[in-house]
């Protein structure tokens, strides 16, 4: 997959996500999305169809908004008496993101059309 694509799939989820997007979380979720297509499907991320774009698009959102990474201020704790608020740092959602496969059941149906045996 060249960059100029690569561009063309972050451009789209932060389309999507609007005001949003952390830019820094999406580069880094659409790489980990298209590396786990690739890993699923055997194919080589240079080999990649142009029509699993779209699949990948959806993978990156869902992962994005089912982890409510969508902002750039995520509340690790929360505390009543004397209130206490934490929020959690870049480096703790990129390593959220490491431990979550982002290819699901919905997708799953998808991917299966493109998936070739390991050789």
């Amino acid at each position: 997959m060249n960059d100029e694509r690569k561009k063309e799939i972050k451009d789209k989820v932060t389309q999507l996500l609007s005001d949003k997007a952390n830019n820094d979380l999406i580069d880094f979720s659409v790489d980990r999305v298209i590396q786990s297509v690739a890993n699923f499907t055997n194919i080589p991320v240079d080999e990649l169809p142009l029509e699993i774009d779209s699949t990948i698009t959806a993978m990156c959102l869902q992962l994005l908004q089912t982890h409510d990474w969508t902002s750039n201020d995520v509340v690790n704790s929360i505390s009543e008496g004397d209130v206490s608020v934490n929020f959690g740092s870049p480096a703790e959602l990129y390593a959220q993101v490491q431990k979550i496969n982002p290819v699901t059941d919905d997708f799953i149906s998808d991917l299966i059309h493109f998936r070739r045996l390991p050789q």
